[in-house]
Parts: structure tokens; sequence; C-alpha cells
């Protein structure tokens, strides 16, 4: 049986809060693909850890299968808890993700190399050094060894990751995904279809006639583009979104549910709700005009984190403490 805990934390809070990983990049979440990527990989059991005071806005995954969801007072806690729980229930292997980021990984060849070594763990590397990704055989801890402390005193097996990785560190990092994505850089795909080659579009995405969308691009689901609107250069615009008339949006990203508004130029930045961060100057404005950009409000559909994001400095996607 393999089983598998999923932490979302900690991560700096920044002004609003909101780790990264809960953004929809390309009309999903980075968490949620790596549950998917998980349940590829004949994962059995999800359980996905949070700390209250860590990850305040962390709300619901949508998933095609059951997952637990665990809210307690710091992430790892919880997850060591866990752990030692799914040693008791016989789980012959055990992968442990801290998500604060984006990789391409392969997860059955993973298990076989760590299968190969006949360590108790095996932790992912990269260039950079290890990453916050594990497997454990359960059986190889002694008893009333903590898990997750035995992972950083017992020297693991090194397993190289050779795919694509981007450590969401800024929102900068999070519009290159965007970009990467578009570009086949790397395995995040667009959801819903791909109208026309480079142009993807999500369920229920509206563009006007008169609008005009130049490859790539994404228009995510529920999104309106209003007549004379250009969305162009690797732009996303995430569900839930309107852009209005006569506005350019250029190498941007426009995040849920949020407007902007009637004739404007917005360029090599990230629009989320009223807040406009200016990825070349690195400034962050608060737009009090809802005319210009607000929050749109729209029902909650459960489908992913419809959070805004936080404009601070992440601490980094699977890597070292």
């Amino acid at each position: 049986m393999l089983n598998a805990i999923v932490i979302v934390g900690p991560e700096s809070q920044g002004e609003l809060g909101t780790p990264l990983v809960c953004v929809e990049v390309l009309g999903r979440s980075v968490i949620e693909r790596l549950i998917d990527e998980l349940r590829r990989g004949d994962v059995e059991n999800i359980s996905v850890y949070r700390g209250i005071s860590e990850s305040p806005s962390c709300a619901e995954i949508h998933s095609a299968s059951p997952i637990e969801f665990c809210s307690t007072e710091t992430a790892w806690g919880g997850a060591a808890q866990r752990l030692a729980t799914c040693k008791d229930s016989g789980a012959e292997a055990i992968v442990v993700a801290r998500v604060a980021g984006y990789m391409d990984f392969d997860l059955k060849d993973a298990l076989q190399f760590h299968s190969e070594q006949g360590l108790a763990v095996t932790r992912a590397f990269d260039d950079e050094g290890p990453l916050d990704l594990w497997i454990v055989s359960p059986a190889g801890i002694k008893e009333g060894v903590d898990i997750l402390s035995t992972q950083s005193k017992v020297e693991p097996a090194r397993y190289f990751v050779r795919g694509y990785i981007n450590r969401l560190k800024d929102p900068g990092d999070l519009r290159r995904l965007a970009v990467d994505g578009l570009t086949s850089r790397c395995g995040l795909r667009p959801q819903g279809t791909e109208s026309r080659p480079g142009v993807w579009m999500d369920e229920g995405a509206q563009v006007n006639r008169d609008a005009r969308v130049v490859a790539p691009a994404f228009i995510g689901r529920g999104t309106r583009i209003a007549e004379q609107s250009l969305i162009t250069r690797c732009s996303n615009i995430e569900s839930n979104s309107q852009v209005d008339y006569g506005t350019v949006v250029e190498d941007s990203s426009v995040l849920a549910n949020s407007y902007v508004g009637i004739g404007l130029d917005v360029a090599h930045s990230i629009v989320d709700g009223n807040n406009l961060l200016n990825l070349e100057r690195g400034v962050t404005m608060e737009i009090a005009d809802p005319c210009v950009f607000r929050q749109n409000k729209v029902p909650h559909q459960g489908r992913s984190f419809q959070s805004p994001v936080s404009f601070g400095v992440g601490s980094g996607p699977f890597c070292a403490s």
C-alpha cells in the first residue's frame, strides 16, 4: 500500500498571506497538480496538512478521489503524527512532500529507485541541493522514532530529479511558471482545450469576436474578454476574470476573480483583484478605484484555491530548511 502526505507551509505570509502554490496557474493550482501526479502514481491515500497559523488562505482542493484534509497547529507536527499512523497500518511506502513550488518528476521512477537502494529514506535532490520530497519505508524506522526527525538525522538515498523545477520564491517565479507552461518548457499544461494553435480556453470562457488573443495565451474558466481587447505575449487570464473594452494585457498574469477596466495597458505585471504588481519595477500598488481594478464577486465553485496571492517572498519549494 502506498500513501502520501502533502504539507502546505510554512510560508512567508506577505501582505495577503496566500502560498503561491495555492494560486491558479493556467487553470489549476500547483497543489492540485501534485495530487493529480500522486494519483497517477497509484497512491491510495493522500493526506493534506496545513498549519492553522501558516496557510490561512488555503481552502479547498478539487479532486476526483477522496483526500483527507487536516488543519493542525503546525503542518509538520500533524504530518509526523500521520506518519506514525501509516506505519502502524502497514503502509509499505509513504511519499512526503512539502509543497512550496512546482516540480516535474517521475514518481514511479523515484519509487523504483527507493526500492533498489534498500534504505529507509530516499530524498530528492537537484543541482541546487536537497528538495523537500521524500520516500519513506516505515518498516525501516525504529519504534518510537519520529520519522520526520529521522529524515534529517539519517543519511538518505539521493534521488536526482532531472525535470523542470520552479521554486516559486516570489511572484516573478509564478509569472515565469505560466510562461514556461504556455511555451512547453515544463510539464504543466493549460486546462481546457486548444481552440487554435497556442491558445487555450477553459470551460465557459468568452472572447468577444472583436477581441484579439495572440498565441501563446490562456483564457480561464468563466472568463470574459471584451471587444477591442488584446491578450498577447504569453499572458494568462485565470478563472472568472474580466478584461474590459479596449484593454491590452501583454506579458502579464491576471489572477482568478479579477476585473481589469476599460482602455488600460497592462504589461509585465500580475493583477490580483485591486492589486497590481509591476514585475519590471518590483512595485505593488493597491488601486482604490473599482472601475480600474477590483476583485470580482463570484459564487464559490469548490474548484480550486480562489484566494489572493501573497506578493511577499516565499521560502522556496522542496528545498532544505
